[in-house]
């Protein structure tokens, strides 16, 4: 059978095959063929030697830009310097009738360092500049508006200043612009809202920006997402501008000084996913119908003055934050339904609803958990870490998973935590950082094995503690950063927060790693706070500063607060329990083992040093430089005291048996606490080779503890102490060698006070033997007394003979 001739509809068919076929592969050939414009090409050069980068070998090919990858659609790589071209399709053949021209720049996370350079305006086809994560510094140079086709530039995380040039109004095709984490100044220009009307992503966040913000901005309806941060200065701002953006998914406006009430028509922008209010001055009540919008994800209204009660919810948005406002009335009773956040209001407590937000009654604005009835004064956490002891100190576990809107309540109701806010672009949302790595520049480095992180806002609370002045101790460590010095664009990254104690700010700009010295390095901040309604707040809030588009927030590894009336004698006394059971008792085994293994080493060392001893009479304050204590004497109860002449060491000589040889059963009291301050400084009770005002031991610790600067006696080659038991230890020492026996406390009382089982009681004050200037001369074997107050003064042999022996008895 012969098969049929094909139609005239199949031949039509089969030639605009071949003839697209043929088309589309003399276009590709043409394309591929095509060359780069000469003079873009020599701007290009002349661009990447000024910013010390070179071209990858995706594209480039054989010396001509517009090759490889440079021809594709694909997205960028971040840390990979790479452009994108342009090239115009031809159906001829002659390769030479196009030219390339390229259209888009990257360069992100290059650690380059300098200025946007001229040599851009050679490059007119330019529609998209990328230059995030770099050191470029100065105002943003003019002549970028005459970047005409420019749709997308984004500099985020530089070091620009200055205020935005004029001349970036005629931008009129832009659509995104990505300037966050610079240090631009002054009001927002008015051309933004007056030109750049196809803008659809628009992100102003930690800069130094002035308010307030344009109303003109009510022309960008084609926003999609609006971020503007950290407004200080300048007017207060309105949300009216908002009414047109319909287009809105995303609004940020954290900190900006937005006044007024939250306007009705905000449930029409009917695609808002993320609505961030907070911190802002805003007033009235919250419109009933906010929590009914279907698009609605994420709304923090934190930190405003909102009153009223909480609107029903019909929908249910994945995270609210209403913390810090003046909300009222009844809990809502879908709490336990979302991420919800209503710490710092005025809620009802006995509302039924309250098994719902366990210990949220704790941290209502009048924080009445143990309100004028106090049971703590002291805590310690391990922030976002299990139960740790250091030195020991038990830090209990704050490791309960938190999120963009949540608070927790320790079981014993000591203390609390409070967190507010969401990572940017960040699928997954993680409140914790953890290391494998050893944090150097401590010894306890357990410590630093975890850090709490946040977005936004931190709190820590103290409750029902005792009112008085505490020490806050913050622990820090940078375990989320790699090293600055290995010049990736990830260590480009900077972690920069405020810090306010009891409300007010102690620390402005804080850089972790910075102030550290570097990542993985350990810092400790200390505070005075004082308590005088039972509770004590810590804040660490991120201010817009650092990097806001991939790490940056606050992060604290732990914290300790304790009373300090361990300091000065002033200091205020608690009354309730200093350490929980279970801290007591772990600290007891420490202590009790801890003694045990002393005595023990020391029993073996008396009996080796005994043996050697006999061996080698000749081998040399192993012999003991205090070898005269224990001698005793006897005398009649009836007697106060003995008076012989004196022997033994002198500087451990009680003052009243080494200046009148007066005895009492209290003289190694005296002796053990110039023991004490040498083992504490690590140096002899008297030492010549000294300053002047330091060759006294006793009179150096008294001139330091006058003057508040105790810590300055401790050995200088301990790295790492806890100095609330090295100013123990130091108040103890003192409190033994007051100028009269009769202030000396007994034996049994110094080891109770050195246990911290009893406050170290007692009014001190610097002996009158020490202002006489009094000291012993090693020399003479003498007291040398005088009011010299140099080294070239003129001194007095005291008549006292440490080396003469006599006994006199004196009745009472």
């Amino acid at each position: 059978m012969m098969k049929p001739h094909p139609s005239v509809s199949e031949y039509l068919l089969y030639f605009f095959f071949f003839w697209v076929v043929f088309s589309c592969c003399s276009q590709s050939i043409n394309a591929r063929n095509a060359t780069t414009d000469p003079s873009e090409v020599r701007a290009l050069n002349s661009i990447f030697q000024q910013w010390r980068i070179r071209a990858t070998d995706s594209w480039n090919i054989s010396g001509e830009p517009c090759s490889g990858v440079a021809l594709s659609q694909d997205d960028f790589e971040f840390g990979v310097p790479s452009i994108r071209c342009d090239c115009p399709l031809s159906l001829s053949c002659d390769c030479d009738s196009t030219a390339c021209h390229i259209t888009e720049l990257s360069a992100p996370g290059l650690g380059i360092r300098g200025v946007i350079p001229e040599e851009l305006l050679k490059l007119p086809f330019l529609t998209y500049l990328w230059i995030d994560y770099n050191f470029f510094y100065g105002p943003l140079p003019a002549f970028i508006g005459n970047l005409s086709r420019l749709q997308t530039l984004s500099l985020a995380v530089n070091n620009f200043s200055g205020t935005l040039p004029q001349e970036l109004g005629n931008l009129v095709n832009l659509q995104g612009l990505w300037a966050s984490g610079n240090a631009f100044t002054g009001k927002i220009p008015e051309f933004v809202g007056n030109n750049w009307t196809k803008l659809t992503e628009l992100r102003f966040q930690g800069n130094s920006f002035e308010g307030p913000i344009p109303s003109n901005f009510e022309n960008l309806t084609s926003l999609t997402s609006l971020r503007i941060g950290d407004i200080y200065n300048g007017s207060t701002s309105s949300l009216d501008f908002i009414r047109n953006l319909k287009n809105l998914n995303n609004l940020v406006l954290r900190n900006v000084m937005l006044t007024g009430t939250l306007p009705s028509y905000i449930t029409e922008l009917q695609s808002l996913q993320k609505l961030d209010l907070s911190f802002n001055i805003l007033t009235g009540q919250i419109p009933g119908t906010l929590f009914n919008m279907n698009s609605l994800r994420y709304l923090f209204l934190g930190n405003n003055s909102l009153s009223g009660a909480i609107p029903d919810l019909q929908t249910t948005p994945q995270t609210i934050d209403l913390s810090y406002n003046l909300l009222s009335g009844d809990l809502p009773p879908w709490g336990d339904m979302t991420q919800l956040n209503l710490v710092g209001n005025n809620f009802t407590r006995n509302s039924s609803n309250i098994r719902l937000f366990p210990g949220l009654e704790c941290l209502q604005r009048s924080f009445p958990c143990n309100r004028d009835v106090p049971r703590y004064a002291n805590f310690s956490i391990n922030c976002g870490g299990p139960e740790k002891i250091s030195n020991g100190i038990v830090f209990e576990a704050d490791n309960r998973s938190l999120g963009p809107a949540t608070y927790d309540v320790s079981s014993t109701q000591k203390w609390a935590v409070s967190n507010v806010g969401l990572f940017l672009d960040r699928e997954n949302q993680h409140y914790v950082q953890n290391t494998s790595s050893q944090v150097r520049g401590t010894s306890t480095p357990e410590l630093y094995e975890n850090s709490r992180l946040s977005p936004g806002s931190l709190r820590y609370y103290g409750l029902g503690l005792e009112n008085g002045l505490y020490t806050v101790n913050l622990f820090f460590a940078e375990i989320g950063f790699p090293d600055p010095t290995s010049h990736s664009w990830r260590s480009r990254s900077r972690r920069i927060f405020d810090v306010y104690i009891q409300g007010t700010r102690r620390l402005r700009d804080f850089d972790i790693s910075k102030e550290a010295g570097g990542v993985q390095r350990a810092i400790i901040r200390n505070f005075t706070a004082n308590v005088t309604a039972n509770h004590l707040e810590i804040h660490l809030f991120w201010a817009g500063k650092g990097t806001p588009d991939r790490n940056y927030g606050p992060s604290i590894s732990a914290i300790s607060v304790v009373p300090i009336h361990l300091f000065r004698s002033s200091d205020f006394v608690p009354t309730v329990g200093r350490i929980p059971s279970k801290e007591r008792n772990r600290t007891l085994l420490i202590v009790s083992i801890t003694v045990a293994v002393v005595v023990s080493a020391l029993i073996l060392i008396f009996a080796i040093f005994y043996i050697k001893r006999k061996k080698e009479d000749d081998e040399d304050e192993l012999c003991p430089k205090i070898s005269d204590f224990g001698l005793a004497k006897r005398y009649d109860d009836n007697k106060t005291h003995i008076t012989t002449g004196a022997a033994g060491t002198f500087g451990y000589l009680a003052p009243e048996y080494a200046l009148r040889g007066h005895l009492t059963e209290k003289a190694d009291v005296f002796s053990f606490g110039i023991v004490a301050l040498e083992i504490l400084s690590g140096r002899p009770n008297s030492d010549n080779s000294l300053e002047y005002d330091k060759i006294d031991l006793l009179g150096w610790a008294w001139t330091l503890h006058e003057n508040n600067q105790s810590l300055d006696l401790v050995d200088p080659n301990l790295a790492e102490f806890n100095e609330i038991e090295a100013l123990r230890v130091v108040r103890v020492a003192l409190l033994c060698t007051q100028g009269s026996p009769s202030m000396w406390p007994s034996m049994s009382r110094v080891v109770a006070m050195l246990a911290d089982d009893i406050e170290v009681s007692g009014v001190i004050t610097r002996p009158s033997y020490l202002l006489t200037d009094c000291n012993f001369s090693d020399s003479t074997g003498r007291v040398v007394t005088g009011n010299a107050q140099g080294p070239g003064a003129a001194q007095i042999l005291s008549p006292v003979n440490v080396n003469e022996f006599s006994d006199i008895i004196e009745g009472k």
